[in-house]
């Protein structure tokens, strides 16, 4: 199979399209990586979430969960890294760090797993209580009351007051 050019579709690129938007379609599913953050970017009622953790962290837990030696734990998670980095570019022409791809990004560092799970719950509450609401009434600012004072009437700490 010959790499593809950015922006090019090959038959697996199309048919996993067509995969990921059929699943869509039937109703509630989970999809894992294979670029449904871009896929999914227009779709409103899909809560695109990013899990990270630092890379000392992500071999360990290869460690435990596969019983490879640290160096060879190592070298799986990094070339998992670059594939991810790579497919992305290739097929989307985007990073998968960019965090404006997800509505959702979580440092799994310190937080316990069932914590993660309750915070995306959280997040996919929020998103879909929010899906009836036109486009143009949602962002930062949507339900924000104006300040009390003027922003310039705060005093900033280490400076004198005027």
């Amino acid at each position: 199979m010959r790499p593809s050019s950015p922006g090019e579709t090959l038959p697996y690129q199309e048919t996993m399209r067509n995969i990921i938007t059929a699943a869509t379609a039937t109703g509630h599913v989970v999809i894992v990586g294979r670029g449904g953050q871009v896929l999914l970017a227009d779709k409103r009622d899909v809560l695109h979430v990013r899990v990270v953790a630092p890379l000392e962290q992500r071999v360990a837990y290869v460690v435990r969960r596969e019983g490879l030696d640290t160096e060879a734990a190592r070298r799986r998670v990094q070339a998992k890294d670059q594939a991810r980095t790579r497919y992305m570019q290739t097929q989307y022409e985007s990073q998968h760090e960019d965090p404006h791809l997800y509505d959702l990004v979580i440092n799994t560092a310190i937080l316990p797993l069932d914590s993660v799970v309750d915070q995306i719950c959280l997040a996919l509450e929020g998103k879909a209580s929010r899906l009836s609401v036109p486009v143009e009434q949602v962002g930062p600012a949507a339900d924000v009351a104006p300040y009390v004072a003027k922003p310039a009437d705060f005093r900033v700490p280490g400076q004198p007051s005027s």
